[in-house]
């Protein structure tokens, strides 16, 4: 089951309502393609490349377009972490909730 965290789906919404501003359509768009995405991950957990800036082991990142999704894997679960963009630096507050 993929689960996302309340930043996880902060994260979402501020993404979807910062595109939705200027383009309407692209933002459903956009934020439809991240929840696939996100979607597929219960099928390989774990499978995606580690995320550099937590300097462990049980976090994995998977992109969507400019996007990156940032989970980990738990007794057979997929919790979403965050959402940020590529360009954005990842800050450590950002990955507090991975033990959920």
């Amino acid at each position: 089951m993929v689960i996302w965290t309340p930043r996880a789906r902060a994260d979402l919404k501020a993404i979807h309502d910062h595109i939705h501003k200027d383009a309407p359509i692209n933002a459903k768009r956009v934020t439809q393609k991240i929840l696939d995405k996100a979607a597929e991950l219960e099928d390989f957990p774990g499978t995606h490349k580690g995320v550099p800036e937590a300097r462990t082991d049980d976090l994995h990142e998977v992109s969507v377009s400019a996007w990156r999704i940032i989970y980990h894997s738990r007794n057979n679960n997929v919790y979403i972490i965050t959402v940020v963009h590529k360009r954005q630096l990842l800050e450590e507050d950002r990955l507090q909730h991975r033990n959920q």
